[in-house]
């Protein structure tokens, strides 16, 4: 079973991040963290695939979330969302060891595609 923790402090996010997930993989758990905090106990306490991170969430925020997890999990993929354009973020964030980066104006086809990409090990 596919495992992949969702991380953003807007509910709605989530939940449509949550749907879309469902119906593009057969058997996958989804996990919910809506803020920094919870995201970081939630991805040291169970085994996770992928890691979906808001950038901006209260709590430190998305990019200290992903310093830490890299710390610690050097090989946990991690795939970066957030409504800033690719040009101000994009290049920070995988230089700070992202899977990859995604704006939230993205259409659904998009996430799909960056997920299967990153579980194949592509960036």
């Amino acid at each position: 079973m596919l495992r992949i923790l969702i991380a953003d402090d807007h509910e709605f996010i989530r939940k449509g991040l949550r749907q879309i997930l469902t119906e593009a993989f057969a058997s996958v758990y989804i996990g919910e963290a809506g803020d920094t905090g919870t995201l970081t106990s939630m991805v040291f306490s169970a085994p996770w695939d992928l890691v979906i991170s808001d950038i901006s969430m209260p709590g430190g925020g998305g990019l200290e979330a992903l310093n830490s997890i890299k710390r610690q999990l050097p090989e946990m993929p991690v795939l970066v969302l957030s409504i800033y354009p690719e040009d101000q973020f994009a290049l920070r964030v995988l230089l700070a060891g992202a899977s990859g980066y995604l704006n939230k104006d993205a259409a659904p086809e998009m996430l799909i595609k960056a997920v299967k990409d990153i579980l194949a090990g592509k960036k």
